[in-house]
């Protein structure tokens, strides 16, 4: 009404008209889609004949994604934020990534010792994504639950000197959760499983060593995402070992969490007068999703723990648009 086009009050003619302009603007779309294309072909053909490149030609139009057109989050952390870096170096997981204090070694420093283990009567679908992670992680060590809380699990733990713990969970035979506790103060963390493809399912995979890997973080962007994303690098050495030629990256897209693990190869090609090196990546396994749902002061405490950040869903997931790592 508001367009003052005369209403159509048959549905089948409104249906056709509509159909009839949608298809008119696809084609008006993609005619000047053609005339950026033949435009951009004719400036590189004169610069190509040794001609300047003019001032005509029009830039590539980046694609338009959720990413790109992302609101903008109040508490996005910028390069010179000195203020939030100071903040990091003084919380929990400062002894690990600040390793050396004023030149010495810093007090708190411990080398990760991960305790993994699974819910109740784990199926081997699970024994075996256990298996992976455990190749992945180093001084990882795996327990059965048994009768133990989680709760109990991370009292245990602190006492016998570990660094993390891991519970895994799952649903149908499928890894669908993951509690992720920083011993002995905190603080825990919950992440949704989804997409867990096991090492020996993953094409051309290769075999893992017990080589330290390097640790690459992807767009954690916000004072929650560089938390979760030092929460996760904390379970890994600070300092890999190259010669490994190992990494594990944790790339964030829309608050999903991409967990890869690769080892970059080098190799010579070419005859003997042109060699040529190439870097290539080979999979070693396993992959899988995370999502955060919580975020808890201390250690596991579901009853009285105190919550830093919480998924709602209904309160939050109102726009697309609204990332919050």
């Amino acid at each position: 009404m508001g367009s003052g086009k005369p209403a159509i009050g048959n549905k089948q003619q409104r249906a056709k008209v509509w159909a009839r302009e949608k298809k008119e603007k696809r084609v008006e779309k993609d005619m000047r889609k053609e005339g950026r294309r033949k435009k951009r072909s004719r400036q590189h053909d004169l610069l190509r004949d040794g001609g300047e490149l003019g001032e005509g030609l029009e830039p590539v139009l980046a694609p338009r994604t959720l990413e790109s057109t992302r609101e903008e989050e109040p508490t996005r952390v910028l390069a010179s934020d000195a203020e939030i870096l100071n903040d990091e170096r003084d919380d929990e997981f400062a002894a690990h990534e600040y390793r050396e204090l004023n030149g010495a070694p810093h007090p708190d420093f411990t080398a990760p010792k991960v305790l993994v283990t699974t819910r109740p009567r784990p199926s081997k679908e699970l024994f075996r994504f256990v298996g992976d992670l455990i190749s992945v992680v180093p001084n990882a060590f795996f327990y059965p639950r048994r009768h133990f809380s989680v709760q109990d699990i991370c009292k245990k733990g602190s006492q016998h000197g570990f660094s993390h713990v891991i519970v895994l969970s799952e649903r149908a035979k499928k890894c669908n959760g993951l509690i992720l506790s920083k011993l002995p103060h905190g603080p825990t963390a919950f992440f949704k499983v989804s997409n867990v493809q096991v090492s020996a399912t993953v094409p051309g995979a290769g075999r893992s060593t017990k080589h330290q890997p390097e640790i690459l973080l992807n767009n954690f962007t916000t004072r929650l995402g560089r938390r979760v994303g030092r929460m996760l690098s904390s379970l890994f050495y600070s300092k890999p070992a190259f010669p490994g030629r190992q990494c594990v990256t944790f790339h964030n897209q829309r608050d999903y969490i991409f967990v890869r693990h690769h080892r970059y190869i080098f190799e010579e090609r070419g005859d003997k007068r042109k060699k040529k090196v190439i870097a290539r990546l080979q999979e070693l396994g396993p992959r899988f999703t995370l999502r955060l749902r919580w975020l808890q002061d201390g250690t596991f405490d579901t009853k009285f723990g105190a919550y830093e950040w919480l998924h709602r869903r209904k309160q939050m997931d109102v726009s697309r648009r609204k990332f919050h790592l």
